[in-house]
C-alpha cells in the first residue's frame, strides 16, 4: 500500500474550481482545436479566461499594417468564446528564436495574470514534429517553474524579485499521456464554431477529424464528447518520477 504522501502525488489535479486560466498556444488556432471545449466550460462556470499566442504569420504579411490574418482570426475566436486576449508575443511561424527567449516572454505574462491554471500543448507528445509546438510547450514548462523563483531573471542589483507566482495547475492538451478527461458534450458545438473562426486554416476534413477525436477521447467514460489533458500540480512539475492515476474530471 502506498504511503499517503505518494498516494497524494499520484493523483493529478482536478480541473474544477479554476477561477482564472491562461491558455498559451503556438499558433492562432491551437487552443480552440485542442481545448476549445474546456475554454467554453470555464467561461460558462464564471472563470476568467485569457489566451496568449506565441507565433504569427507576420513574415507572410510584412507589408500589412495592424493585425495579421491569423491574429484577426484569433481575436474573432476570443470574442466568440468571451476569452480575453493576453497578447501576441510576435515570434514568427517556424521561429528560430531559442526556447529560453520565448520562455522569458511567457514568464512575464504568467506573473502579470497570476493564473490558477496554465494550459498549453504537450511538447513531449511522441508524434509531435512541429518545432513551434515543441518550443512553445517546453517554454511554458520553463516559465511556469521559473515564475516561482524570486531570483529569476537575474537582476543587476542582485535583489530578490517580488512579482513571483506559483501556478497551481499546468495542463497539456495534444497529449498521448492524459490523466484527466473533461466532459465537453455540452460545449462541442461551441468548440467547433470557435474553430471555424480560423477561416484561413479550416476545412471540413479538419472539423470532422477534431470532432471524431473528441468522441474517441470520451471512450470508456459516460461522456459523448471529451477533451483530455496531462495535468500536473505545482508539486509534480519538478524531478519526481511517479506514475499518475488516470481519472475523469
Amino acid at each position: 500500500m502506498d504511503n499517503p504522501i505518494i498516494s497524494h502525488l499520484r493523483k493529478p489535479p482536478k480541473l474544477k474550481g479554476i477561477k482564472r486560466a491562461l491558455f498559451i498556444q503556438p499558433h492562432a488556432d491551437d487552443n480552440q482545436i485542442g481545448a476549445g471545449g474546456m475554454m467554453a466550460l470555464l467561461i460558462d462556470s464564471g472563470a476568467e479566461v485569457f489566451e496568449l499566442t506565441v507565433t504569427d504569420d507576420r513574415k507572410l504579411e510584412q507589408d500589412k499594417e495592424g493585425f495579421t490574418t491569423r491574429q484577426l482570426e484569433a481575436l474573432s475566436a476570443q470574442n466568440f468564446l468571451n476569452v480575453k486576449n493576453a497578447g501576441f508575443l510576435g515570434f514568427c511561424d517556424k521561429t528560430q528564436e531559442p526556447v529560453e527567449k520565448i520562455s522569458q516572454a511567457i514568464l512575464k505574462v504568467i506573473r502579470e495574470i497570476k493564473p490558477d491554471a496554465v494550459f498549453t500543448v504537450d511538447p513531449n507528445l511522441a508524434t509531435e514534429c512541429h518545432s513551434d509546438h515543441i518550443k512553445t510547450g517546453t517554454a511554458v514548462k520553463y516559465a511556469v517553474l521559473d515564475a516561482m523563483c524570486d531570483f529569476y531573471p537575474y537582476s543587476e542589483d542582485g535583489k530578490a524579485r517580488h512579482e513571483t507566482w506559483t501556478t497551481p495547475i499546468l495542463a497539456f492538451y495534444y497529449t498521448d499521456k492524459p490523466n484527466r478527461k473533461v466532459d465537453i458534450s455540452k460545449y462541442i458545438d461551441k468548440k467547433m464554431d470557435s474553430i471555424k473562426c480560423h477561416k484561413s486554416q479550416v476545412d471540413n476534413n479538419l472539423l470532422m477529424f477534431v470532432k471524431e477525436l473528441a468522441k474517441i477521447a470520451a471512450k470508456g467514460t459516460k461522456y459523448k464528447y471529451a477533451e483530455q489533458f496531462r495535468a500536473l500540480s505545482s508539486l509534480q512539475t519538478h524531478c519526481f518520477n511517479i506514475a499518475f492515476e488516470e481519472d475523469d474530471d
